[in-house]
Formats: structure tokens, sequence, C-alpha cells
């Protein structure tokens, strides 16, 4: 049973690995005074979604106050907390020309000045919603691992809680339409709900500056929503989805060119440990069943130089496919963490899925063969 964990961190760090910037003085953009330090040196991160590189810089507070000033070109993400201070606290969202103003504590800033924050600041459903996350996460801390009951109690509170926030921020967003707060809210709902409800903001806000950032978590959504969906297709006993993908020579391989045999199909990243980690076994198990069922491995979200380089130093014999940074057949599989696996049988039909390293594919294997 797993422990619940923040939703607005899992956001934030979802967006955080987003990140590119260059930095230069153009007025300042961010000013504050937090209650509880003096004349710290406080450390400030950029990240600008859709980006790959962190901006990471330091500025001085003189009695608590600071100003920090960049090139506010895009839609940025903006962490401030004191050099010495353990994790970090919530981003701040700040769109091009904005000036966005900071209070409360280094732990729990307090954002306004913006459209979007002075929205939330007006939104009593929001803080509502808020006080509840906080309070179930300290329940969460006081249950211990090994009570399964108490943990699926706190799942199923975390559950109805979600649902909630959904619910009322949905109708939030369906009141104020053309509130930049509206499309805020939208990054911090489940897939579906927050894939309707960007369905239902209006022109002013698609068209503003986080329209294209705002389009791209639609776009997430829709293929987080159609996996979902297709969990109930990638079940033992359906027929395997077809696909289409490029071996190491360049020719074009599909799953009917493997008909006849048992396949099995491994969803992989030179990136994903647990991928590597699993490396090992696969190569014991080739070479133990490979007259009898063709490992297919299909490389997911490395550059094609990274697959290749990889696939020969650690001496991946068998049908190596590149999917790179490809959804269509992520979506298709319902592939929702690596390493993924699918065994498939000679006539095509799933056998199993296997997520994660587990001995269970192995053991499945050994039953077959």
């Amino acid at each position: 049973m797993k422990r619940i964990v923040k939703a607005a961190a899992a956001v934030s760090a979802a967006l955080a690995g987003l990140a590119a910037l260059s930095s230069c003085n153009n007025g300042k953009q961010i000013s504050g005074t937090f209650s509880d330090i003096q004349n710290d040196s406080l450390a400030f991160y950029l990240y600008e979604p859709a980006g790959e590189c962190v901006l990471a810089d330091t500025v001085v507070a003189q009695n608590g106050n600071f100003e920090i000033s960049f090139k506010d070109t895009a839609v940025f993400l903006a962490y401030i907390f004191p050099l010495d201070h353990n994790g970090q606290p919530n981003p701040a969202f700040i769109l091009p020309g904005e000036k966005l103003k900071v209070s409360g504590t280094a732990d729990a800033p307090v954002y306004s000045g913006t459209e979007i924050y002075d929205g939330l600041a007006g939104f009593h459903g929001f803080q509502e919603i808020q006080d509840e996350f906080e309070a179930l996460f300290e329940k969460n801390r006081t249950v211990a691992e090994d009570d399964i009951v108490g943990l699926q109690n706190l799942n199923a509170a975390h559950e109805a809680l979600v649902a909630k926030r959904d619910s009322i921020y949905s109708e939030y967003i369906k009141n104020n339409p053309n509130s930049l707060t509206s499309g805020y809210l939208t990054l911090f709902m489940n897939p579906e709900a927050g894939l309707e409800s960007y369905g239902r903001l209006g022109d002013k806000v698609k068209k503003s500056s986080m329209g294209s950032f705002l389009s791209y978590i639609a776009e997430a959504y829709k293929g987080l929503v159609e996996k979902e969906k297709n969990k109930a297709n990638v079940q033992p006993g359906k027929p395997a989805p077809e696909f289409c993908l490029k071996d190491m020579d360049g020719n074009e391989r599909t799953l009917a060119s493997f008909r006849g045999k048992y396949v099995l199909l491994d969803f992989w990243g030179e990136w994903c440990y647990w991928c590597m980690k699993g490396m090992p076994d696969m190569k014991k198990y080739y070479d133990k069943y490979s007259s009898k069922i063709e490992f297919v491995g299909i490389n997911c979200r490395d550059s094609e130089e990274t697959w290749k380089k990889t696939v020969k130093e650690q001496g991946l014999k068998w049908t190596n496919l590149y999917n790179g940074n490809g959804e269509e057949i992520l979506v298709k599989y319902a592939v929702q963490g690596f390493p993924t696996k699918v065994l498939i049988d000679k006539d095509g039909n799933i056998v199993d899925v296997f997520v994660g390293e587990s001995e269970d594919l192995y053991n499945k294997l050994d039953e077959l063969f």
C-alpha cells in the first residue's frame, strides 16, 4: 500500500525538470519580505516550462526584504528560500510583465500582486482545499508503514479529497472562464477533470502568455486519459495493439512480423534506474529461452545516440526498436511506468503485463517454457 503524496508537490516536481533561461536585469519582477529571516542569503531558482536547464542564483535579504530582477520573456516558476533551508516551498507562477509580491515566511510564502494570486485570494474554496490536504498529510505521518487498514483508509480519504478538489475547481472555472486563475487551477487537477476544465477556458486565457503552456499540459492530460481508458484493452487475453517502429538498422518492424512466436515487449530507457538494473536478468532469460520467445526492447525518451550506444555497451542481443519521445505506442499499451514488460502469445494476444522489475515475469517464463 503506497502512502499518499502531496498533489501540489507532485505537480511542482513534474514542472521542475522543465527549465531554461538567460538572466539579466530588466526591472524588479519579484519583491517581498519574509518575517522569519533577517540578513540572509536566499537561493533563487527560475524554471521555464517545457525547457530543460535550471537557473540558480542568490539574492541577499536585508531585514527580511528582497528584490529580484530577471528577463521575463516567458512563463516562469520561481523558488525562493534560504540557502540552509531543508526542502523547497511551493513555487510562484509568474507571467511576463507581472510584478509578484511575496510575504509570509520562507516555509509558507504568500504570493500576491498578480491576477492569478489575487484571484486565488478571493477564491475561498481554494484555501479550504489546501487546508484539508495539509491536515490529511499531517495524519499521513502518524500512520505506521505496516498499518494496512490505516493506509487503506488514508488513501480512500485522499481519493475523496481529490474528487472534492476537482469538483470545486471545476465549478470555479465554469463560472470564471476568462480568468487566468482558472487556467492556473487546471494544472492541479486530475487529468480527466483538468482536460474537461481546459475546454471551458475562454479565449482570453488560451491566447494569453500562459496559453501555450496550458495547451501543452492539456495534451499531456489527453494522453493520460487515453492511457487510463486503454487499460481495459491491455489485459490478459486481449489482442496486443499493433505498432511500427524502426530497428537498429533503420528497418521498420511491426508486431505482426513476430507472429507465430511468443514475444516479450520491454519498454525501457537508459535514464531509468530499474530498467538498467534488470538488464542482467533479461540477458540471462534471453539466453535461456531465445529459441522460444522473441525479446523486443522498445526504447523510450532517450536520444537515438544514447539508445544505440547503450544497446551495444550492454550487449542487448535481442531485437531493439526506437520510440524516442513518441507517445502513440505508450498510449496504446497504457504505459505509465518504466520498465513495463508485456508478454504476448503466438497468436498476438496478451498473456500478462508486468510493471516494474519483478520476479513474477521470470517465474512466468519458467512456467511457460
